[in-house]
């Protein structure tokens, strides 16, 4: 599972980190689509997704909805959902998941910068990962036989 946390962040971070070589940062202005926590989604992580190896060679791949929640996958097959936040207080980044139930422990990353479609993202305990942005697909209505495709985290964006 947080394999799973770790690569839902990653996805995330390489969206809302800008691409220039240059110092400077950009402001990030969030979306006005209203999360599960009733936090505004950041626009800069919406509809994106994101993928990471593990060492053990598994797979996950974070996709970050418009309505502020996330569906992981592992190896293409489902693995965990909850809502996801991203806060920017003076310089400190923080890209959060709360797996569903609530009952779940809550786990936090700091995006770094993006290079070359990759970038790097730290938690709490210091722990790094490499996250890859790779194409977004949106979650299938309550209604469709569609679903995410098994080979969806193949693709990079």
């Amino acid at each position: 599972m947080r394999s799973l946390t770790i690569l839902a962040l990653g996805m995330a971070l390489p969206a809302c980190t800008p691409a220039s070589d240059e110092g400077e940062s950009t402001a990030l202005t969030p979306q006005q689509v209203v999360s599960p926590s009733g936090e505004p989604a950041p626009e800069v992580f919406v509809a994106t997704a994101w993928r990471a190896v593990a060492t053990d060679g598994a797979r996950y791949t974070t996709y970050l909805d418009a309505d502020g929640t996330y569906r992981d996958l592992r190896n293409g097959d489902p693995w965990q959902t909850g809502s996801w936040t991203y806060s920017v207080v003076e310089r400190d980044k923080r890209l959060c998941f709360m797996p569903a139930p609530d009952s779940g422990i809550e786990r936090c990353w700091e995006p770094g910068r993006m290079s070359g479609g990759t970038m790097k993202a730290t938690n709490d305990d210091g722990v790094s990962i490499e996250l890859e942005r790779v194409e977004y697909r949106p979650p299938a209505d309550a209604g469709s036989d569609a679903s995410v495709d098994a080979d969806a985290d193949d693709a990079p964006a």
